[in-house]
């Protein structure tokens, strides 16, 4: 984890040098959660229903979890393994997390409020939630009606799958039908979250300077 701790900094000194708020910071910062217990991490397994890949509980021990302020357009929500228990344990239906599933994880991002789902068969929607496991999302110029969800698959690989609210058909026919057959996700955990903070940092800037 140490070449995403290092990101980490390089991204907050990037957006103090560009922003200046009266209070000395800006939404765009990434924040670290508190790091993870083993025990915390022990409960959270049950949950996964498979076995948590080695940098994931990396990432749990050492970081945490990493967010910022800025919910919708560049967004970034990673949460720790606290944060993912509290969620599903939730007893309100807008706010309980059903499973660690990718479907599951995209429907409770939009308050379990996803009808285009009930007309998907229950069997795939089974085997996508059983296979390919959600551990947070970002958003990046579409506020809340787009989101790129992380993601990982039996092989411990890492992906991104992008949903848009009006493009369902996008998602299942392009995106979620092909894990039916075969996983999508080909990079490390600290890759990815590499690569999305390098993205989120250019979109930023360019919005800052005009592009």
């Amino acid at each position: 984890m140490d070449q995403l701790k290092t990101r980490i900094k390089k991204f907050n000194e990037i957006i103090d040098r560009t922003f200046d708020d009266d209070e000395g910071e800006s939404e765009y910062r990434i924040e670290q959660a508190e790091t993870s217990s083993k025990e915390e991490l022990k409960e959270l397994s049950a949950f996964f229903d498979a076995e948590i890949p080695q940098e994931l509980l990396a990432f749990y021990l050492q970081i945490g979890g990493i967010r910022n302020h800025a919910f919708d357009v560049y967004g970034l929500n990673i949460p720790p393994a606290y944060g993912l228990l509290k969620q599903l344990k939730a007893e309100r239906r807008y706010e309980k997390r059903q499973s660690m599933g990718l479907i599951d994880g995209i429907k409770h991002s939009w308050s379990n409020d996803r009808p285009e789902f009930s007309h998907i068969p229950e069997s795939q929607i089974n085997y996508i939630n059983a296979n390919y496991k959600c551990i947070g999302l970002h958003h990046y110029d579409w506020q809340f009606e787009e989101a790129f969800y992380i993601y990982f698959d039996k092989n411990h690989q890492f992906g991104l799958l992008r949903y848009h609210q009006d493009k369902f058909d996008t998602l299942w026919q392009e995106h979620l039908t092909p894990l039916l057959t075969e996983s999508q996700a080909n990079q490390t955990l600290e890759q990815l979250l590499i690569q999305v903070l390098d993205r989120l940092e250019e979109g930023i800037l360019n919005d800052f300077n005009g592009n």
